[in-house]
């Protein structure tokens, strides 16, 4: 390549040796837009449109942008091309961010032709959007009218942030960033808070594009074997020669260090789980810029050090804190801004005891100085960071995300991309400094922390009105609004028939056909590849079942980089329905408990040195449906023995050094745990309920699926128990009990001790995935270990075979939301043959008319629809949606109308295409184990996977014409239905005002409404 090329200055090209790559910086000469390709063999190619966008108040400007630049541009005059792509794209990631400081474009494919289909399209988006009025009053703010007349707000990210700023913990997270950050861009919420949302003009939101949106501001970050030349040539001649070069803005000023430390006190929403009466105090540093890779790994190496595990030093004496009831869930580093911050705080702090935290904190850190550190924990924490360095992770999409990451972290600030980019070397300096200088450590925490001025200390107290107040702002200001046009009656129609803006002008019909734009032309605009044209599945995971002694082992040789992963899976399903319920914290304590010889911090510094993690996790398998016998290994390990069953899986992963001591210490454990420790399970305890509290405020499509779904299936009734409703209520319970009866906790450890004396006779599972030469050391470690345990033998008894009160056909809990959820879910037994279709059905329905009623129309975040043939379930969720009743009604509508909704060849091609991606996503080495022993438990073959494929890419508009018919004859049962169970269920979380418009003026089941979450 030569140094000029298609309008390109080749500025660097460095090998980047730890990645197998090589890293090519240029820089566009006319406009002076950057790019940075990390160029290695990878077939997962990766693109992302980078911008600074430093907000200068909370109006959510950036937020807004970052949805609206994908509703049609200059060369794709659509209304949402990005919900085309992602239902017609083999995407493999397809996303946009917006932090603090930066708005972030990725998207990425394993095939060519559509990576760049995908990079024609959000390249238009961000360079040369619509950004019609329309637009901005659909995704930021528009002004409606209820059946009442009152005026309010509405918008998708209007309510977003309503859902956000329920939350407690995220609440705290933004006061100790504005109070570290005051008097720069960090103090405000690029986000959006709320009432100053809804103040943000259509004129200065595309004034902000204008600003920040040229290609002087952008950064381009490249990943994969796609070659550089070609890539440049499309920016130059798809987007970059219809500029004119421009000013380039500001970078993002140095922070000017506080000279003294500053103390704050804030209130954040206290939700149903939260005391009033207590706080959350947390003491926050500034540190250096996250540019600098060094001292990031400095700050990582501190973190793992003093908080990496229960032992750690500092970790257990924030455990051990008289004061407080629990840990700041979020301790420790935040990179992604400028500079990085460092936080320590304790949660559930009665009021008395709020002048003693700073004394605390501040004397732990100079005793751990004066006491210095063992040699082992520095060890433990180097390998931790070993870990993070050698472990290639997909976690919500491919790893070169996190690359792009951490090049953004100094690029976005005027820094070479590789400055905040190699990690590897930054870790060897690390441990050089280590070995050089006995009293790094000590110095690390005197020089970032002690003797660092530029520190906080925020203390937040639960608002129980917090919410509340949030909404009556918006109400104050929608009331405003309205009064400035003149006459609400003249100027707000109703909200059934239009939505009308505070500028006076329609937005959109609420009519929810299938197609509403009718554009099947317009849609072809967006280029897709075609049936023909789509890749190969992944093959199976090469595996192999070997028996030591009656203890099934499952072997998978893959290049992990020299990490091993054991799961060792314990089945719970002859347990009762009682015990179910106790297995949530018990999986939490049996990672986190000591032994009868052995104190629990012992116990957890062993693990954190042996090995990456330690864990335990609920697992609970359905059966795939097929007409014939599922059968693995040739039989040698039968379907019917594993499939359909709830489990245990005990989690542990490991370096080839550590393998042999790592599994006599993991086995030596399960042996001789003790659940005797009150104190500790108390701590376990109401970690694990912090925890889950906030689930109704972020989560609740979640909890309202899963209480719907456990009408039906047996695993869904499992996982309710674990992780839903049921569960709330119990950790809740259990801690009012304790509250008023503290010695209750002894009952808890002779329940979990009792529990854990079942299991460990119920037999076992193992799987394992490795190298070949590091199986061969895991196998002869375990030997001597499996012979003593059992077949996991099925039970003829235990929770499934136990009666259960079925939720109504329509349940309700109110909780302390400004924004609700919902789920319908309808049980459907899907042919085999035509279980892919039903895929393809769902994708339809979700990117289609659910997508233009609930989320373009009613103003909700998300919606989706899934089928599930291992639980014959057909389910559809709303998230963060303002009128989660409403919405129950218009996915009844949707499905009617799907009936008979048209549908072309080429609007049905290219729905496969992009429903077939899903099949498509690429897993580490790691995540093939996983998703293979899941399969095997749910009774998944290789066969029946492939049949599913198969219905996906042959799928017709009959197939899909009588899946819509089955689906809209099981709502229509759920809505006649006496009981409503034998038709569908369904359920919804959200606030008694959103309550108050009943189910009874919407056409649905009568609602039943159970006590609040």
């Amino acid at each position: 390549m030569d140094n000029l090329i298609h309008g390109f200055k080749i500025i660097s090209k460095t090998a980047l040796d730890e990645m197998q790559a090589e890293g090519i910086l240029a820089q566009h000469c006319e406009t002076g837009l950057e790019v940075y390709h990390i160029h290695n063999d990878d077939s997962e190619n990766l693109f992302a449109f980078a911008f600074m966008t430093p907000p200068e108040n909370s109006s959510g400007v950036a937020h807004i942008l970052e949805h609206s630049v994908l509703c049609g541009s200059k060369n794709y005059p659509l209304k949402d091309p990005f919900l085309i792509l992602s239902k017609q794209s083999v995407k493999t990631f397809l996303n946009a961010m917006t932090f603090p400081d930066k708005t972030v474009y990725p998207a990425s494919s394993i095939l060519e032709k559509d990576y760049f289909n995908l990079m024609s399209v959000y390249g238009d988006a961000v360079f040369f959007p619509l950004l019609k009025r329309e637009t901005f009053e659909q995704e930021g703010h528009r002004l409606e009218r209820d059946e009442k007349g009152n005026p309010y707000f509405s918008g998708v990210v209007l309510n977003e942030m309503r859902g956000a700023y329920a939350d407690f913990d995220s609440g705290v997270d933004r006061e100790l960033r504005h109070s570290l950050l005051q008097g720069t861009v960090y103090a405000h919420d690029s986000g959006g808070f709320p009432p100053d949302i809804v103040k943000l003009s259509y004129e200065d939101f595309c004034a902000f594009h204008k600003k920040y949106y040229h290609p002087v501001n952008c950064k381009v970050f490249l990943y994969g074997n796609i070659e550089t030349e070609k890539q440049l040539a499309f920016l130059q001649e798809r987007f970059l020669r219809f500029f004119e070069p421009a000013e380039k803005p500001p970078l993002i000023p140095a922070i000017t260090p506080y000279p003294a430390p500053r103390v704050f006190s804030a209130t954040a929403p206290a939700g149903e789980g939260k005391n009033p009466d207590k706080l959350t105090v947390t003491m926050n540093w500034l540190l250096p810029e996250s540019a600098d890779i060094n001292r990031l790994m400095d700050c990582m190496f501190l973190e793992e050090l003093l908080l990496g595990h229960d032992g750690a030093p500092l970790q257990k004496k924030l455990l051990d804190c008289p004061f407080a009831e629990d840990v700041y869930p979020y301790n420790g580093g935040q990179a992604d801004l400028k500079n990085i911050c460092f936080t320590l705080g304790l949660a559930d702090i009665d009021k008395s005891a709020e002048g003693r935290f700073e004394a605390f904190i501040l004397s732990g850190l100079e005793e751990i100085v004066r006491n210095g550190f063992e040699p082992q924990l520095i060890e433990t924490a180097l390998n931790s960071l070993d870990f993070y360095n050698r472990e290639i992770t997909r976690s919500g999409g491919p790893f070169s995300l996190v690359l792009m990451r951490r090049a953004l972290r100094g690029w976005i600030h005027g820094f070479a991309p590789e400055a905040s980019l190699r990690s590897i070397p930054a870790f060897q300096r690390l441990k050089q400094r280590l070995s050089q200088n006995p009293h790094y450590a000590q110095d690390l925490i005197r020089t970032l922390l002690l003797d660092n001025p530029h520190r906080t200390t925020v203390s937040i107290r639960p608002d129980i009105h917090f919410c509340e107040n949030i909404d009556a702002r918006l109400a104050q200001e929608a009331y405003q609004a309205a009064q400035s046009l003149g006459s609400v009656e003249h100027h707000l129609g109703s909200a059934e028939q239009t939505a009308v803006t505070v500028s006076g002008q329609s937005l959109v019909s609420a009519d929810t056909g299938l197609n509403p734009e009718a554009d099947a032309q317009a849609q072809n605009l967006i280029p897709h590849i075609s049936k023909e044209e789509l890749p190969p599945v992944e093959p199976p995971i090469p595996e192999r079942l070997e028996y030591f002694g009656k203890v099934p082992v499952i072997i998978h040789e893959q290049p992990t980089n020299g990490i091993t992963y054991m799961d060792i899976a314990v089945p719970v399903d002859s347990l009762s329905a009682e015990d179910y319920t106790y297995l949530t914290l018990y999986t939490s304590a049996l990672s986190s408990m000591g032994t009868k010889t052995q104190s629990w911090d012992t116990v957890a510094a062993e693990f954190a040195y042996l090995t990456g993690g330690f864990s335990a996790v609920t697992f609970s398998a359905g059966r795939h449906r097929t007409s014939e016998a599922a059968v693995f290994f040739d039989n040698a390990l039968r379907t019917e023995d594993v499939a359909d069953r709830d489990w245990i899986f005990i989690r542990s992963k490991m370096l080839p050094e550590y393998i042999e001591p790592a599994v006599n210490r993991i086995f030596s454990y399960l042996n001789d745990i003790s659940f005797a420790d009150e104190k500790r399970l108390k701590d376990v305890f109401i970690q694990l309920k912090n925890d889950l509290d906030p689930l109704p405020s972020y989560s609740g499509h979640t909890l309202t699926a899963l209480y719907a779904a456990s009408a039906y299936s047996g695993s869904k009734r499992a996982e309710n128990l674990w992780m839903g409703i049921p569960q709330l209520r119990f950790l809740r319970g259990q801690y009012a009990a304790l509250e008023q009866q503290p010695a209750a906790i002894g009952e808890l450890a002779r329940k979990l001790e009792e529990i854990h004396r079942k299991l460990m006779r119920s037999g076992l599972i193992v799987k394992v995935c490795g190298t070949s030469a590091d199986i061969s050391v895991i196998k002869k470690a375990l030997t001597s270990h499996l012979l003593r345990f059992d077949f996991p033998h099925r039970s003829t008894g235990g929770f499934r075979t136990e009666a259960f009160e079925k939720p109504a056909a329509l349940s309700a809990f109110p909780s302390a939301v400004q924004v609700g959820f919902a789920a319908q879910l309808l049980p459907i037994t899907f042919d085999e043959t035509e279980y892919g279709a039903a895929i393809v059905y769902a994708q339809w329905l979700e990117t289609g008319a659910l997508w233009e009623a609930i989320r373009v129309k009613g103003g909700a975040y998300g919606v989706s629809a899934y089928p599930d043939s291992a639980t014959a379930l057909f389910t559809m969720t709303t998230y963060r949606d303002p009128a989660p009743l409403k919405s129950l009604r218009s996915i009844r509508d949707c499905i009617e109308k799907s009936i008979a909704a048209p549908l072309t060849d080429s609007e049905l091609e290219a729905l496969i295409t992009g429903t077939y991606s899903t099949a498509l996503q690429p897993r580490t080495p790691a995540q093939r184990s996983a998703a293979a022993f899941s399969r095997l438990l749910n009774g998944i073959t290789h066969q029946a996977r492939m049949q599913t494929i198969e219905g996906i890419i042959s799928c017709t508009r009959e197939r899909m014409n009588r899946l819509a018919a089955s689906v809209s004859g099981s709502a229509a049962l759920s809505a006649t239905t006496a009981e409503g169970i034998s038709g569908g269920t369904a359920a919804v979380i959200c606030s008694d005002a959103a309550l108050r418009q009943t189910a009874d003026n919407l056409g649905l089941p009568p609602l039943t409404v159970l006590s609040s979450i």
